[in-house]
């Protein structure tokens, strides 16, 4: 198990898989978490995925209307990216 080069705690396996780089635990990560949302494309499926910020996530949930699709009365596309991701 590799070990974070803060807290010296063990990382998580499953962080570890999905990000084999990873030097910190969550409790230390410097990195912003994110949330993704996925974008209809057409009437069927979803091609794009639209990645934002915890803040404007909780706005978004906040804004759906939770009887109809996820994105009913949402506009994804016109949001700017976030500053930070997990990814990075």
């Amino acid at each position: 198990m590799l070990k974070c080069v803060i807290c010296e705690e063990e990382i998580p396996e499953l962080r570890i898989k999905a990000l084999p780089k990873v030097k910190t635990c969550i409790n230390c990560s410097s990195t912003e978490r994110v949330a993704g949302f996925p974008l209809i494309t057409s009437k069927t499926s979803y091609s794009e995925l639209q990645i934002v910020s915890q803040e404007i996530a909780q706005e978004l949930y906040a804004k759906q209307d939770r009887k109809g699709s996820i994105a009913t009365g949402v506009q994804f596309r016109q949001l700017p990216p976030p500053k930070l991701s997990n990814f990075e």
